[in-house]
């Protein structure tokens, strides 16, 4: 599952997803939470298969596709930098956000 295409039908039940260690907003109520986590193992918790389900129940009546409900993301750290991506696709762009945060070294300048 392409992360833009998790985005866009997520937009559709009305949430918003933020960050690449995702957290969801409610476009209603604007509530946050972070259905999947960071643990890996066997002990690790899995996502609900409702983790789009705003916890204010805004958007309870709405429905996904069997494929959104069931998107499992991968964990993964780049330069100690954490991230979830949704498929291969997505590890690009998440090298790019990685890269963007490297520190850019500014001389000083002489008067």
């Amino acid at each position: 599952m392409n992360r833009s295409i998790l985005e866009r039908e997520l937009k559709k039940v009305g949430v918003s997803l933020n960050g690449w260690l995702p957290v969801l907003q409610c476009d209603a109520c604007k509530r946050r939470w972070e259905p999947f986590q960071a643990t890996v193992g066997a002990a690790a918790p899995t996502a609900r298969f409702d983790y789009w389900k705003c916890p204010n129940k805004c958007n309870a009546a709405t429905q996904v596709g069997r494929e959104i409900q069931t998107v499992i993301p991968k964990f993964v750290v780049i330069n100690d930098i954490p991230g979830m991506i949704f498929s291969n696709e997505d590890l690009p762009e998440f090298e790019r956000y990685v890269r963007s945060m490297d520190a850019t070294e500014i001389p000083t300048r002489s008067k």
